[in-house]
């Protein structure tokens, strides 16, 4: 019998809400969407430049983003 529930509740595999699949792939100058909510930040010397690290998760599908700013950031990861 096939299962057709498509909701997962596997921590790894969480079904996205619209925002934040608008996330996936975003550079770091891409704003945090409504429903983000910003659990904590550091910020990371190299010697190569400073990012930003911004952790967030979101209130509507519970996904878990790192936003990565600075000069080396990498955005939306």
């Amino acid at each position: 019998m096939e299962n057709n529930n498509l909701k997962s509740t596997d921590q790894n595999n969480p079904v996205l809400c619209e925002d934040c699949k608008n996330l996936v792939g975003k550079q770091r100058h891409t704003p945090a969407h409504r429903n983000l909510v910003m659990t904590t930040s550091k910020e990371v010397k190299s010697m190569f430049g400073n990012a930003d690290e911004h952790y967030y998760k979101c209130k509507a599908c519970s996904k878990t983003w790192m936003h990565e700013t600075g000069s080396y950031g990498q955005g939306w990861l």
